[in-house]
């Protein structure tokens, strides 16, 4: 019979995937289910709660909103639209009866091992530390460490100590860990003082057969692809496309996808498109006919899922260092390297070295794919968990 897992997470997964955070969700654990009976509990904004069966060992509960998410939140002072809202949100409602807590205990009992995605749900788990079962960390970011560097909103900086605190406890207790990159790993280790036996590597990764076959050149101007969520990083990648690229590279369009879009529609760049949230379908096209891939990030952590994609689906990138984090790729071999004072003059030099972007593209696309294919991520997941039950 098949060990039962149930893991809690601060957002739900959506099917098809199509961001970042999503696509780690999702893909891990449905992979993982051909090993596992996996039960996800998620928080979801509704006001009504569902279950959804992927498969007969896969499936996702879905918390509604909390009845006391409105009191609780005009508690706080911290700015109604700001990225840190839903996050701190969640470490004050562990503070209540809240409702989460009680989709928790009603799973508890069923499931034999507890998953944590992030320590923001840590004070939910009401027997952390006071039973038997198994703990595992599996980390999108060094959360504490992401924080401090994105948090913008000066009362939400206030709970970065809360956080530290949550994550610490996490990482202290948990009988494994996984990080999504080496260097997350290390800083795991030691920003808490880990045994480094028990971090492990679970890199962010890619379905490597679903992309679309490329297009061949076509004549007209190359589109240059940025893909993102509605995450501090990825706006500020927008806002370096609109108000440096466009104009530095005046024979490019740049297309941009995904809720990174959304603080700019009032944009007025002619050599800019704004396409916002895509269904998979439209992501693939996307994919196929983009001449060049752009990752202008210069803030993050762990392994950047957009970077895989693009290299995995055969695009020529164009990346800062930031952007191909984790990976170990080389400039000019896998990728071309540029940072925000040189990228428009790397990209006016080298968009139009056909046979060179083929040569990178097809040295990136094999580096990644024989890398980061999700099933080999979930397989080394697995081998480690038994690892770590057996002793």
């Amino acid at each position: 019979m098949k060990r039962k897992l149930l893991v809690l997470n601060i957002f739900p997964t959506v099917f098809p995937p199509a961001s970042g955070g999503t696509l780690r969700y999702f893909h891990i654990y449905h992979k993982l289910s051909h090993y596992y009976d996996i039960t996800l509990l998620s928080q979801s904004n509704n006001n009504k709660g569902s279950v959804i069966e992927y498969s007969q060992s896969f499936r996702e509960y879905l918390a509604e909103r909390d009845p006391l998410y409105l009191k609780i939140r005009q508690e706080l002072h911290v700015a109604a639209r700001s990225y840190e809202l839903p996050l701190i949100m969640c470490l004050e409602l562990a503070n209540h009866p809240a409702l989460y807590k009680k989709y928790f205990k009603k799973l508890y009992h069923s499931n034999d091992i507890i998953i944590h995605e992030s320590p923001y749900l840590l004070d939910y788990d009401i027997y952390f530390n006071q039973d038997n079962k198994p703990r595992i960390f599996n980390s999108h970011n060094h959360e504490y460490a992401l924080a401090k560097q994105i948090w913008k909103d000066e009362k939400a900086r206030e709970y970065l100590s809360r956080l530290y605190e949550a994550e610490q406890r996490l990482t202290s207790y948990a009988d494994l860990i996984f990080a999504t990159s080496g260097e997350q790993r290390e800083e795991f280790i030691h920003s808490y003082g880990l045994d480094s036996q028990k971090v492990k590597l679970a890199p962010n990764g890619i379905n490597t057969d679903e992309w679309l076959p490329r297009r061949k050149k076509a004549a007209g101007r190359p589109k240059a692809l940025f893909i993102g969520a509605h995450y501090p990083p990825n706006i500020q990648a927008v806002k370096f496309i609109i108000d440096q690229l466009a104009d530095k590279c005046p024979n490019l369009d740049f297309i941009i996808a995904g809720g990174c879009c959304s603080p700019f529609r009032k944009h007025r760049k002619g050599n800019v498109k704004l396409l916002g949230s895509v269904r998979h379908k439209q992501k693939l096209s996307l994919f196929a006919e983009a001449d060049i891939a752009i990752n202008p990030v210069i803030a993050g952590s762990g392994v950047n899922i957009k970077t895989l994609e693009f290299l995995s689906a055969g695009i020529p990138l164009f990346s800062t260092v930031c952007g191909v984090r984790g990976l170990e790729l080389v400039d000019q071999k896998h990728y071309i390297h540029a940072e925000h004072e040189d990228f428009a003059d790397i990209l006016n030099k080298f968009a139009g070295r056909h046979e060179l972007l083929n040569v990178v593209a097809a040295n990136g696309q094999k580096s990644i794919n024989s890398r980061f294919s999700w099933k080999s991520i979930a397989g080394n997941i697995y081998d480690a968990i038994e690892e770590t039950l057996s002793t």
